[in-house]
């Protein structure tokens, strides 16, 4: 069996939710830090919930997250991402 997408995707978005109310100031401190967990989905499965900042140019900041669940979908996670701006708000 796969990547559960749905499980995936859920843990994805809470993990960018989080990041999301961290400032601009905070971010481009962190940029190209990783932060991995291993978090427990509600289908039973541990994912690995890999974090991270890069600079996207122009004082832009892509906040990246990707996740697996340590079979095959390491090779190709399911990933989502936001772009900050500087003043603090983020690219529809």
């Amino acid at each position: 069996m796969g990547l559960n997408k749905e499980t995936a995707a859920r843990l994805a978005d809470a993990r960018l939710a989080e990041w999301q109310r961290v400032s601009y100031g905070e971010w481009r401190a962190m940029l190209d830090d990783k932060d991995i967990r291993q978090v427990g989905g509600e289908d039973g499965k541990r994912y690995t919930v890999v974090s991270y900042a890069l600079d996207d140019g122009d004082e832009r900041i892509r906040i990246v997250v990707a996740v697996d669940d340590g079979g095959w979908s390491a090779f190709a996670p399911l990933v989502r991402d936001e772009i900050m701006m500087p003043d603090g708000t983020f690219v529809e």
